[in-house]
């Protein structure tokens, strides 16, 4: 069951895309590729220097520092839902983060726990996790700004 659920997470937030344009996806995405490499060096970071411990949430023998199913699958595709409806709009981009932070640290990540989905040891504050998670967010939001700069000066040439 445990895989299932793992295997859910990777895929079906990907289905999810279909109810969006195409040209929403594709203007997005590079921002949520963006955030994959920032969660995967955090994870990194994490494992290397202690914070936390990541274990419980494998589908293959060789993630055991990220979690495939959260940061290639529902981080991703978050992100990408996250900023076709708030992006531009940075209060309630910000507010949306923090409250889609504090759920998923707060609430969705016990439960996981619980069902034996994640397993993690964590030399951090809950509260220190979540705000490298908003600060994560600016990161990405200023990207995005930088990012839809350069599409405006590349449609203004031709």
């Amino acid at each position: 069951m445990k895989q299932i659920i793992l295997w859910s997470l990777l895929i079906l937030p990907w289905a999810s895309l279909f109810f969006l344009k195409a040209d929403t996806v594709r203007r997005y995405m590079p921002v949520a590729l963006f955030m994959t490499v920032i969660h995967t060096l955090a994870y990194q970071a994490a494992y290397h220097y202690g914070w936390w411990e990541e274990s419980g949430s494998s589908l293959f023998g060789w993630d055991k520092v990220v979690p495939i199913p959260w940061v290639y699958g529902a981080y991703l595709v978050i992100v990408i839902w996250v900023f076709h409806f708030t992006f531009r709009r940075f209060w309630l981009y910000l507010t949306v983060n923090i409250l889609l932070d504090g759920l998923f640290m707060y609430i969705l990540y016990p439960i996981g726990q619980r069902m034996g989905l994640v397993s993690s040891e964590s030399t951090l504050p809950t509260i220190a996790i979540v705000a490298m998670m908003v600060a994560f967010a600016l990161i990405i939001y200023m990207y995005q700004l930088w990012q839809d700069e350069i599409f405006d000066l590349s449609k203004e040439k031709t």
